[in-house]
């Protein structure tokens, strides 16, 4: 669990952490490498959600420390496919289902979420050692819920971003992020406004319903927004992106597996890159993490790696 709590802090802070040949931790975006200057003031470039906890000036010191400018050039875009090879994924013990949630068994029955030709569902892709500050474009990235489940198991965000939260069903649902600064447990009514969650730092935490402790999703907040998240048809596409070197990475939270690319962003045009994600059930069950399950209920993970 600890290795795995440092590799996510890898991620979310974009840091350089000491690589492993098990599991290369992603490289840190030229935006993010070095801190601002204290005698320099804080332009305030980034945008940042109404509602976080957080001062506008010291969220946009983190995602943008150098005090540059949105660039403005001819950006390129990554995208293409993640497929799962070798062992399907272990089935997972899941307690006080309701009966009438089956999606929720769907979602959480297993390690991980295959779709149809072994494509991968809940992979973050990032893109990383790009020059130039990239702001986010929105304020905040929705989440639904319905049949106690949310519609995705891996969640990512830029820092100063929000999650709003809204029920798809004729369900309420409670959401809660667990790892941070507590808030109130706020009902999402079927029909009802969302409810917006606020991610006080960027790092790892973990979204349940308070009323439903099965429903998981890894909440990985960023210091940039180069960065997507697969659904069932394994498919990613991340835009926006300044031309030059850059490293594309793949990261499957529920087995830890990473694996990462060096590819040259074209400007204005568009690079395919595929990933094939392996996984190994002995292996896995020989450095195996809590289940789901379990997970939901351990301790928040440490913040730093």
């Amino acid at each position: 669990m600890r290795h795995r709590h440092a590799l996510l802090a890898c991620l979310a802070l974009a840091v350089g952490c000491k690589r492993s040949e098990q599991a290369p931790a992603p490289a840190p975006s030229a935006s993010a490498a070095a801190a601002p200057s204290s005698a320099a003031p804080v332009a305030l470039h980034a945008p940042v959600a109404a509602g976080i906890p957080v001062e506008p000036a010291k969220i946009s010191a983190v995602v943008n420390p150098r005090n540059e400018p949105a660039w403005t050039g001819n950006p390129g875009s990554v995208h293409g496919l993640v497929t799962a090879t070798g062992d399907p994924p272990s089935k997972q013990t899941l307690r006080d289902v309701p009966a009438d949630c089956e999606r929720a068994k769907e979602m959480y029955g297993k390690l991980f979420r295959e779709g149809m030709m072994r494509s991968l569902a809940d992979v973050l892709v990032t893109v990383t050692g790009y020059k130039g500050y990239v702001p986010a474009r929105e304020d905040a990235v929705g989440l639904a819920a319905s049949g106690c489940a949310w519609d995705r198991r891996t969640i990512a965000l830029t820092y100063g971003q929000r999650i709003d939260v809204v029920s798809k069903d004729k369900r309420g649902y409670m959401p809660q992020l667990l790892g941070g600064s507590s808030q109130a447990v706020l009902l999402a009514l079927p029909g009802g406004a969302p409810i917006k969650i606020l991610p006080s730092q960027p790092r790892l935490y973990r979204m349940i319903d308070a009323a439903n402790e099965f429903m998981i999703a890894d909440v990985i907040v960023l210091k940039y927004p180069t960065h997507a998240v697969t659904r069932l048809d394994g498919h990613y596409e991340i835009g926006g992106i300044p031309p030059g070197e850059v490293t594309v990475t793949a990261f499957l939270p529920a087995t830890m597996r990473v694996v990462e690319k060096k590819v040259s962003i074209p400007s204005g045009g568009s690079l395919n890159v595929d990933f094939e994600m392996p996984f190994d059930e002995r292996a896995a069950k020989a450095s195996q993490p809590a289940a789901p399950t379990q997970r939901a209920g351990a301790k928040a993970p440490s913040p730093k790696p």
